[in-house]
């Protein structure tokens, strides 16, 4: 679980509520069925007017991942990457056979190893497969901020409504609350799914892909240096160059990471 996306969220939730409390207010005078029809349904059909249905509903569906942690550790993708250099080194592509891997583009870089595959084709396969994820989650991206485009001109569209109907009911008192209403809670609406929801889910889900793409990246060029029968130590300071400077390890860390094993 992401914490911060967790605390954002409450904090989001405590102004709001806090805000209408504080004014004097009840949370209900702030609900209005046809400002939130206007926004919702409005922003949800532009939206997907805008994308593929498949698309569209992937990124439904990837909103999750915002909530959580990063599974892809930086240090412990290294230390992963120099045992099976050193084991590659000592008994040949084969003794990588039979390993076990919780990442599955960890077990397909080493597979190809495994079975025989030249270093170009490796190459290929595997930055086929970056650019394929990275699309996939850019595109995750770009719907939830097409959300945060629509929203607040949705709530553009309910105010103008609101407003044609108070004019047109200027000479009934009664009606003129009512469509004030809408006309400035469909803006609020609006303002409210862009700035706190859409735009941070967008902003942490493209977080999320620089992660994936920086293991990935890591991984891939981990490979590399295997098949090129690099020595461990050498590819253990390649590796280093992906981790913070005060973070990195020393080549003793190395060896005690080597010699602790899976």
């Amino acid at each position: 679980m992401d914490k911060g996306s967790v605390i954002g969220v409450l904090l989001i939730i405590f102004a709001i509520i806090g805000g209408i409390i504080t004014g004097g207010e009840g949370i209900v005078t702030y609900i209005n069925p046809s400002s939130i029809a206007i926004v919702v349904i409005g922003t949800i059909g532009a939206v997907m007017m805008s994308f593929r249905p498949s698309d569209f509903f992937n990124a439904l569906l990837s909103t999750v991942h915002a909530f959580k942690g990063n599974t892809h550790n930086v240090e412990d993708t290294i230390n992963l990457c120099i045992r099976l250099a050193d084991k590659s080194r000592k008994g040949g592509f084969l003794a990588l056979e039979g390993e076990q891997y919780d990442d599955p583009f960890v077990a397909k870089a080493m597979d190809m190893l495994v079975d025989g595959y030249d270093i170009e084709t490796v190459s290929a396969l595997l930055n086929k497969e970056i650019y394929q994820t990275r699309e996939r989650n850019q595109t995750a991206v770009k719907v939830m901020t097409t959300f945060s485009e629509f929203a607040p001109a949705m709530g553009m569209v309910g105010t103008l409504i609101g407003l044609v109907a108070m004019l047109q009911n200027m000479d009934n008192p009664d009606a003129i609350g009512p469509s004030m209403a809408v006309a400035l809670l469909t803006t609020l609406y609006g303002a409210l799914i862009a700035n706190g929801i859409t735009t941070p889910l967008a902003k942490k889900l493209s977080a999320r892909s620089n992660e994936i793409l920086l293991h990935q990246t890591l991984v891939k060029d981990a490979a590399m240096k295997i098949m090129q029968g690099e020595n461990p130590k050498a590819t253990f300071e390649f590796l280093q160059t992906y981790v913070d400077t005060h973070k990195r390890k020393t080549i003793d860390e190395m060896k005690e990471i080597i010699a602790a094993g899976p």
